[in-house]
């Protein structure tokens, strides 16, 4: 369709929308019972409203939420029968069973075409649409691109691709270019590779040269317009990997949106980043909460109006990786989603003790290699749930992913000490002994509790707070060493796993001796980890080596116990660079060390890791505070099990805490959705004891007001279970009418209404609002 046709159409249907809209205004004068409805499609989908019992057919796509438009008349443009050897001046260069790639050597741009559907995936922007500058144009239209920086300035400056002299060899199965900007001193080398399931891309770190002192790479994108579309000319959405997921939908924004997406694969870089505080207000009383840091470096765009979608996974790079996307509105009119590979990052370089700084970029670059793997997905696997299935099955082929017991347990977390100050020194504040818990594990399993994971903190001596741990030596307000090793001891026998928590980053610079051993950003300065409270107003990280050396000590230490059962954050799910004795080590070597000392561990103990990036999946039991939501991104159209999908079945999933949950019955829902085990976080002193301490947020955990939400999240979860066990996702659907279904590969279905309002039917089970059913096979 002609852009000019669909803009008159587009003008026509909002000159349309205006009118209707003025009638709506008089209507609702004359009647306070007529209800206003959102201009936003988005706004439309989520608050469809019933009054009655609904039945639904799960086959009619056209409720799906993320189907939100009507389908139109596909071009030839994006369903190919024909094309020959040449496509939009690409030539046929391989193909295999599935696939074919087309390539134009000037822009090193690709086009895949399946086979099967004739569906295709463009690479770059071939239209001008007259509202992008020269910078933005080589941008679109090429299949790599550099941002340059030049000298001291930290403006990157946009290469163009095309202008590059470049040696090209084709290959049997794709293409190898090894292009040279010789005004600026730069060469690199690209090799493309097409698989079975889609096709690699690859730039390696030592085909990358530098000659020139004035120019520097900054940042290298790979195939960033990868799916591109123009406003809402598509149906579908780009995937972000926020929290659990997320979906961006491909419909006209209509100038919305003016940021985008972009996050750092594993979070901000302590190293070079700098801290900010999250007790920022808007307007009165509303606070400014943290991002979901991205536990996996995917991404991805489904077109579903063609069923052709993609998984893009960063295989090598992702330390120092950021995952973007642009809904249109955001800078050019067009959606696109990529990994963006950051060789040289810009941070703040303090230039005084006091006060003064200047902006600068690193000297030396990231040294990786870059690599991305497209895995595409067609037909009725063109989905987020097809994309996720394709992860797992990537994971699990690679040993990235090792499937473990499914076995359904109740997540009870305990406090033992924190301290609060006192005169002149700082006393403990005993929230739970271990006799407690042996109590409170009695209490439970006279209601037929019995399947219980727990972890205990604040058990060493000091509490909670005294870290690093470097022996197994518990404080004798909750008992001592002796007591608590016969309570994990006793539980072991009755099926409750017991696990100490272990925080392997940290250290408390008031109960240590922190001057040596710490980590120093890029700037030379120790890092401080801010916690804004009265006892303890800060941390410091240890350096890798010296997280490897406490691991190994403590581990020794655990062992003459026979203590096996730990739970480990910090190096779980923080990267850093740092400088000691005058070099600067990057994410990379921060992430191989701590892959390392934790490969060691797992010889020797079960470990639980507490939201895990990927690299270390493989080490891990299972999986603590597993999101079950996004950050809530104001361009996110939809939240998503992407992660849960991943796992479910191979690796067992603990929620984030059940106490903070301000809507407790969605979150109940949420969790027979996704599979992921309930966790409270559990004291069996009153938490208003704990106000003077650093553990004053923990506002509401006493065990006698928790016990009958344990006992229910028990009882109708473990039902859940007891159908699904060591199955795997198969199928995941969200209508609009606020029913979600999710299917299993023994054939259980599992049916959620979200809907306040009204019962829903489909397949001939009813469905009460805000609660669930598992339907037979």
């Amino acid at each position: 369709m002609n852009r000019k046709i669909r803009k008159n159409k587009k003008q026509a249907v909002v000159l349309a929308a205006c009118a209707l809209l003025a009638v709506c205004s008089v209507s609702a004068l004359l009647s306070k019972q007529i209800k206003a409805v959102s201009g936003s499609s988005d706004s439309v989908l989520h608050s469809t409203s019933y009054t009655a019992s609904e039945t639904l057919k799960l086959s009619d796509n056209s409720k799906v939420k993320s189907d939100y438009s009507e389908s139109e008349q596909l071009t030839d443009e994006v369903i190919v029968s024909n094309p020959g050897n040449t496509l939009k001046g690409h030539q046929l260069i391989a193909e295999n069973k599935k696939y074919q790639m087309y390539f134009k050597e000037e822009a090193l741009s690709i086009i895949i075409r399946d086979k099967n559907t004739g569906a295709v995936m463009e690479s770059i922007v071939e239209e001008d649409d007259g509202k992008s500058n020269a910078s933005w144009q080589s941008f679109m239209k090429s299949g790599v691109v550099l941002q340059v920086l030049k000298g001291i300035n930290i403006v990157p400056t946009t290469v163009d691709i095309r202008k590059a002299e470049k040696e090209v060899t084709l290959k049997e199965d794709g293409f190898l270019a090894k292009v040279s900007l010789k005004e600026y001193g730069i060469k690199f080398q690209l090799e493309v590779t097409l698989t079975e399931d889609g096709y690699t891309a690859e730039i390696p770190s030592d085909s990358i040269e530098e000659t020139s002192e004035e120019y520097k790479i900054g940042e290298i994108y790979v195939y960033p317009f990868l799916g591109n579309t123009y406003l809402g000319e598509r149906k579908g959405y780009m995937f972000i990997p926020d929290g659990n997921g997320a979906l961006i939908y491909l419909e006209d924004n209509e100038g919305r949106f003016s940021s985008n997406f972009s996050q750092y694969v594993y979070g901000m870089n302590a190293g070079l980043d700098e801290a900010y505080t999250l007790s920022l207000l808007w307007g009165e009383y509303q606070s400014v909460n943290e991002a979901e840091k991205i536990m996996a470096p995917v991404f991805g765009m489904v077109h579903t109006d063609s069923e052709m979608g993609y998984l893009g996974i960063i295989e090598s790079g992702d330390y120092s990786a950021k995952i973007e996307a642009y809904p249109n509105g955001a800078y050019t009119d067009y959606n696109w989603i990529c990994s963006k590979f950051v060789l040289r990052q810009i941070y703040t370089q303090p230039t005084g003790n006091k006060e003064g700084s200047v902006v600068t970029r690193q000297a030396k670059r990231n040294e990786f290699d870059i690599r991305i793997h497209y895995r595409f997905v067609s037909g009725e696997k063109a989905d987020y749930t097809g994309l996720a299935l394709s992860y797992r099955e990537y994971l699990l082929n690679a040993g990235e992913l090792v499937k473990k017991e499914d076995d359904f347990k109740i997540r009870l977390d305990f406090l033992g000490i924190d301290k609060e100050n006192w005169l002149i020194f700082k006393r403990n504040v005993t929230m739970t002994t271990v006799d407690n818990i042996r109590s409170m594990y009695q209490d439970l399993r006279a209601e037929g509790v019995t399947d219980i994971f727990t972890v205990y903190k604040g058990w060493q001596k000091g509490g909670i707070n005294a870290v690093p741990i470097t022996s197994y030596k518990a404080d004798g307000d909750i008992g001592g060493t002796k007591e608590l090793t016969k309570l994990i001891k006793e539980s072991k026998e009755q099926g409750i796993d017991i696990y100490l928590a272990q925080d392997a980053l940290r250290i408390n610079p008031t109960l240590r001796n922190a001057n040596f051993n710490i980590m120093k950003q890029i700037t030379k300065r120790v890092y401080q980890e801010n916690t804004y409270k009265d006892v303890f107003s800060s941390f410091r990280y240890l350096t890798p080596s010296r997280t490897a050396e406490t691991l190994k000590t403590s581990a020794a230490s655990y062992k003459k116990s026979e203590i096996k059962n730990l739970m480990l954050s910090g190096i779980s799910n923080i990267l850093f660079t740092y400088s000691n004795k005058g070099t600067v080590y990057s994410r990379v070597n921060t992430a191989g060390s701590y892959e390392a000392a934790v490969k060691e561990l797992d010889t020797d103990f079960s470990l639980v890791l507490e939201k895990p990036f990927e690299f270390l999946w493989k080490y891990s039991d299972g999986i603590n505070e597993m999101p079950a939501a996004s950050s809530n991104y104001i361009f996110t159209d939809e939240e998503v099990p992407f992660l849960s999908i991943v796992f479910k079945g191979v690796l067992p999933m603990y929620s984030e805490y059940i106490n903070f949950e301000a809507n407790k019955q969605e979150f109940f829902l949420k969790l027979a959705e996704m599979g992921i085990n309930p966790s409270f976080y559990i004291t069996y002193e009153d938490p208003a004891g704990l106000q003077y301490t650093n553990s004053s947020d923990l506002y509401s955990s006493k065990y006698s007001v928790y016990k009958e939400y344990i006992l229910s999240y028990y009882k109708e979860l473990k039902e859940v279970h007891e159908k699904t066990e060591g199955a795997m996702i198969t199928d995941h659907k969200q209508y609009a009418n606020g029913l979600t279904v999710v299917t299993y590969d023994n054939g259980i279905r599992v049916y959620v209404n979200y809907s306040t309002t009204a019962a829903i039917q489909a397949d001939g089970y009813e469905i009460d609002p805000m609660s669930f059913k598992v339907g037979e096979p």
